[in-house]
């Protein structure tokens, strides 16, 4: 399972809110409802960072998502995809791009809890 964490800042001239909501509430479902999406992408998780919280550090991003393939190749035709251009296309309308950062990882280490990776993923196959 290969993991993108995508870091995003939000675009000039919008608040956290209107960020968040953005996000939320067009990009998200454009996402989730994308056959394209469906077809490539195995899961795609969104964290809206929460400013201020006591006891932890700001970050410089105002949120970051995870999206989840099973192979570089799954990535590689999702963004090939026409389907997808609805999904690159919305993204300048609410992110700096300029300050979006992807980061790659092909391995999850589960230190404390249980790891539902495999059990996940043979649940999905099973569908």
């Amino acid at each position: 399972m290969i993991v993108f964490l995508g870091f995003y800042k939000r675009k000039p001239g919008l608040t956290l809110e209107q960020f968040h909501k953005h996000w939320r509430e067009i990009h998200g479902p454009l996402i989730a409802e994308n056959p394209a999406c469906r077809e490539h992408m195995r899961r795609y998780v969104q964290h809206q960072i929460a400013p201020g919280v006591p006891g932890a550090q700001a970050l410089e991003y105002d949120g970051f998502s995870e999206a989840w393939y099973e192979s570089l190749e799954a990535r590689a035709q999702l963004r090939l995809d026409p389907r997808f251009k609805i999904v690159t296309d919305d993204s300048p309308l609410f992110l700096d791009m300029s300050r979006t950062s992807v980061q790659m990882l092909d391995k999850q280490i589960v230190q404390i809890g249980r790891d539902y990776t495999q059990e996940w993923m043979l649940q999905k196959h099973a569908q």
